[in-house]
């Protein structure tokens, strides 16, 4: 008989080892071995530093499983070594600020001998080799030094610093009912059911027996009616705002319940009839009885009971009518109150923050960081829902950054002016106004501009996203049909977002995508040598003007800032087209015929030609200079033009001027300005008035406005009202009337100087024509005509001048009483303009003020004329005695000389004089007010 011999079938593999994680964590979820399922923990079953894995058979029959005790280490600062390690290893650190898996056996008893034993180490299976895991932790309200995360919870208790899983998928419905049902009053009280259809479903609102009244909703995304009989005798319940988002997800309802007499109250029915129903209630208003209740639950159906107590109909019998209307708008509520926080994402705006301040990572000091816009981007992204989650293995910071900012739309920068960190989230609303930057168009130079996405619009996009559910990568599409039917095809693009757990995330992002490259924009970069551009950041907004390519301004992003060299300090700015974040995505595009956009030839400008005063010949080459050639010459006039674009295409005007030779040469070129025009007549007192038109530039202080001769300060414009808020009669001008006439808004950019020095009483010729790429106007055989005046060299005129405290009366009695302000045109230089109407300055030196009078009788016959230097006086009388005896009216003439240089623009006013009866002496008293 022969020896048995023993057969071995098969090895079981053991093993003790350490599977390190990272940085401090702050709870371990689970495991998943070779993707087949995840082992949880559960607070209630297992340690809390200690997962039970029991998986024999994980990896079937053949292979064996899993199992085997794993130790949590989270990455506390001062904890111990592992007591499994110190076994064999004394020494071992305790790995303070690392958190790690040690993997041993465990005590089991067998089930045959009834014995405890020990597994040799944690059991890997039958293979041979360890299969792959994948460990599920997480680390969001707390740093990776173990430290309370930066901003945790804002003021209403929410905590910012990490994002539910939003839930996805959800059913909108909207519908409004009235309904007309009969109620009969007995006295057994019995129920009155009323069942109606909606488009999406059978809704059965019944009103309960006895008394207290109850009002019972039921049915899948339904809604509860609110009850408004004639006789007021239910008061009720309006769903305001309704979510249903599946079989067992959940479910808000936002409720404003109304009890309207005193004779009513409202309660909820008691924690039995409620369920698993969660809710909140409270006034909305102290003074009146309107509640607001919010209730959260689960399920498919909506059984929400509201007790309703108060008077019954008195009559027994009494058959009565009533009505109520059940109006619901079902969405979907705020993504704060529908969050799976199971499995919690991290706030994106808390990673980049740590990344920025972490020294394990860039180790920047937190007092680098602009708290404040961090606090508002993590709001708004805890706001939307973006959450993220992410193992990384090896990136650099300036990466890791750089794809946060790429799955939630936003951008990083260091602020120029404060040198602090920024977060610059790409959405609609996330500057405001008055933070939006504005540039004129003569201010920009060398600049280069592209369409984006001209050459193959992307119309669809392959987005790729990890699946925390599935356990994998899964991808989708999102298309932009209103392109696909244009352009007749689809161009897909493919874009990744590792970081994103859930589709919801990925598809909002995705869209927003989509949307920008499928919309044709302009990009590109300019120069400029505007001071103002210098404090400017990256990612600012800027209106950007640009007459030659669009009407107005479109909205652009700084993409890239450079400041210059040092030695050119010109600032150059690359920048993109703003393309909308919020709305819908288009689905149909709608393509109007074509229209006739061939070229036109240059068109004629509407233009002003006239002589440059002081103000703006001292802008033009600084005050110094001005002067200076002024001494030499004071004889001197310089020609200036500003002109309106007449045409898109048009980039800019040239000067042309004669010179008095007979022969008309550029002079000069310049960019066009805004132009309104005078709906309706003004008068000299007018400071604000209609116009017609718009700006395309924003227009400040430092813009004048020129109307007709008369020069005046911008001091408003509404848009919407087209109502122009001025300045009148400012520099060297007086207020005048005008029927009408264009209204030219312009700055120093906009004005075309003739350098040539013009002569006193000479006259030159000039003409404004306009440019195209495809040509230049034509020169007529005349232009407009402009005499020269020596302009700069000559005083201001008085202003605010007022006869018998009004301005420009036309009669006055018995006394004449003129009063005045005086101006100084060295001293008005700069700051802001003076209006006439505004109080006095110094009068410039050596300039004196001349009142001329002359009387006139009821036949325009001069009387008598009379010459008063009132130079050191600011107003004068005359006594209505002190006339002649058949004075009519008199003429004012009230100016300033200097150097014998008049003004240009005295005032100059007739009055009638009525009911006088003055001797022949006439005498004349200056009175110093």
């Amino acid at each position: 008989m022969g020896k048995s011999s023993s057969q071995v079938v098969g090895y079981r593999y053991y093993a003790k080892f350490a599977a390190f994680i990272g940085n401090r964590i702050e709870k371990f979820i689970g495991i998943n071995f070779d993707n087949r399922k995840w082992v949880l923990h559960d607070p209630t079953k297992h340690p809390a530093n200690m997962l039970l894995v029991r998986e024999d058979n994980l990896f079937g029959e053949n292979e064996g499983g899993v199992a085997g005790d794993i130790d949590i280490h989270f990455g506390y600062p001062d904890q111990e070594p592992n007591l499994e390690y110190q076994k064999h290893f004394p020494l071992v650190s305790g790995y303070p600020y690392q958190s790690y898996l040690l993997f041993r056996g465990y005590n089991f008893q067998d089930p045959f001998l009834g014995h405890t034993f020990k597994t040799p180490a944690f059991y890997l299976g039958n293979s041979g080799y360890m299969k792959e895991m994948l460990l599920w932790v997480k680390r969001t309200r707390v740093r990776s030094d173990g430290r309370e995360q930066w901003y945790k919870e804002r003021g209403d208790g929410e905590v910012v610093c990490e994002i539910g899983a939003t839930i996805i998928n959800p059913q909108h419905f909207e519908h409004s009912a009235t309904i007309e049902f009969k109620h009969q009053y007995t006295s057994s009280h019995k129920d009155h059911n009323l069942n109606y259809k909606t488009w999406n479903g059978t809704y059965q609102l019944s009103l309960g027996a006895g008394n207290p009244k109850s009002l019972i909703a039921m049915g899948v995304g339904s809604s509860a009616g609110g009850v408004h009989p004639s006789d007021k005798e239910y008061r009720g319940v309006f769903a305001n705002k309704y979510v249903f988002l599946g079989n067992t997800s959940i479910l808000r309802a936002e409720f404003d319940v109304l009890v309207a007499s005193e004779s009513y109250t409202f309660s909820f029915g008691d924690t039995a009839e409620m369920g698993n129903i969660i809710h909140k209630i409270g006034k909305v208003n102290p003074n009146t009885d309107v509640y607001k209740i919010i209730v959260f639950f689960t399920g498919n159906v909506l059984e929400l009971i509201c007790k309703l107590s108060g008077k019954t109909p008195s009559t027994p019998g009494q058959t009565s009518y009533a009505s109520f209307h059940c109006e619901a708008s079902l969405s979907l509520a705020n993504a704060s109150e529908l969050r799976d926080n199971t499995a919690p994402d991290i706030n994106p705006v808390h990673k980049i923050r740590e990344i920025l301040t972490d020294d394990t990572a860039m180790g920047k000091p937190e007092a680098d960081i602009n708290n404040v816009n961090f606090m508002k981007a993590a709001d708004r992204i805890w706001d939307e829902g973006l959450g993220i989650s992410w193992a990384i293995d090896e990136k650099t910071c300036i990466e890791a950054i750089e794809e946060l900012c790429y799955h939630i739309e936003s951008g990083i920068r260091i602020n120029r002016q404060t040198g602090l960190y920024e977060m610059v989230l790409f959405r609609d609303d996330w500057f405001e106004e008055d933070e939006i930057h504005d540039i004129l168009e003569s201010k920009i130079k060398d600049l280069a501009l592209e369409v984006m996405n001209s050459d193959d619009i992307i119309n669809q996009l392959n987005v790729t996203y990890y699946d925390r559910q599935r356990i994998k990568n899964s991808t989708f599409s999102v298309y932009e049909n209103g392109s696909i039917l244009t352009i007749g095809h689809a161009n897909a693009e493919s874009v990744e977002f590792p970081y994103f757990m859930n589709m919801r995330n990925a598809e909002i992002v995705a869209n927003w995508k989509l949307k920008q490259f499928s919309t044709p924009a302009w990009s590109g970069s300019f120069t400029t040598g505007w001071r103002e551009a210098r404090k400017w950041n990256r990612y600012d907004l800027i209106r950007l003007p640009w007459s030659s390519k669009w009407n107005g301004t479109i909205l652009v992003r700084i993409m890239k800032i450079n400041l210059g060299n040092g030695v050119d300090n010109t600032v150059t700015i690359d920048f993109e087209e703003v393309i909308p974040y919020s709305g819908e995505m288009n689905t149909s595009i709608v393509v109007d015929n074509p229209v006739d956009s061939g070229p036109k030839p240059p068109q004629p400008s509407v233009n002003a030609v006239f002589e440059a005063p002081y103000y703006l010949t001292v802008l033009r080459a600084g005050q110094t200079n001005t002067d200076l050639e002024l001494s030499n010459n004071p004889d001197i006039g310089y020609v200036a033009a500003i002109a309106a674009k007449p045409q898109n295409n048009s980039l800019n005007a040239l000067l042309f001027t004669d010179g008095g030779m007979g022969e008309f040469e550029q002079a000069s070129r310049l960019d066009y300005c805004d132009i309104l025009q005078l709906d309706l007549p003004i008068t000299e007192t007018t400071s604000s008035f209609v116009v017609t038109g718009s700006l395309t530039q924003t227009a400040s202080s430092n813009n004048l406005i020129l109307l007709n001769s008369e020069l005046m300060g911008f001091v408003a414009f509404d848009d919407v009202t087209k109502v122009l808020t001025v300045k009148r009669g400012v520099l060297d001008t007086v207020p005048k009337k005008h029927s009408g006439g264009s209204l030219f808004v312009f700055d120093l950019p906009d004005v075309a100087f003739d350098s040539t020095q013009y002569a006193q009483s000479e006259v030159v010729e000039a003409q404004v024509l306009t440019t195209t790429p495809s040509g230049i106007q034509e020169l007529s055989e005349t232009g407009a005509t402009v005499g020269i005046q020596s302009r700069a060299i000559r005083p201001y005129p008085p202003a605010n001048v007022k006869i018998n405290g009004e301005y420009w009366p036309q009669s006055i009695e018995d006394n004449l009483l003129i009063t005045w302000v005086d101006r100084n045109r060295l001293q008005q230089t700069g700051g802001q303009f003076v209006g006439y109407f505004e109080s006095g300055v110094t009068i410039e030196s050596n300039t004196q003020t001349m009142l001329i009078l002359i009387e006139y009788d009821a036949s325009n016959v001069v009387l008598a004329t009379h010459n008063i230097n009132v130079t050191a006086a600011s107003s004068y009388v005359l006594m209505g005695t002190s006339m002649q005896n058949s004075v009519n009216s008199i003429h004012i003439i009230l100016k300033t000389i200097r150097d014998g240089y008049e003004c240009i623009n005295a005032f100059d006013h007739i009055v009638r004089i009525s009911n006088l009866t003055a001797p022949a002496d006439v005498t004349f008293e200056v009175i110093e007010l």
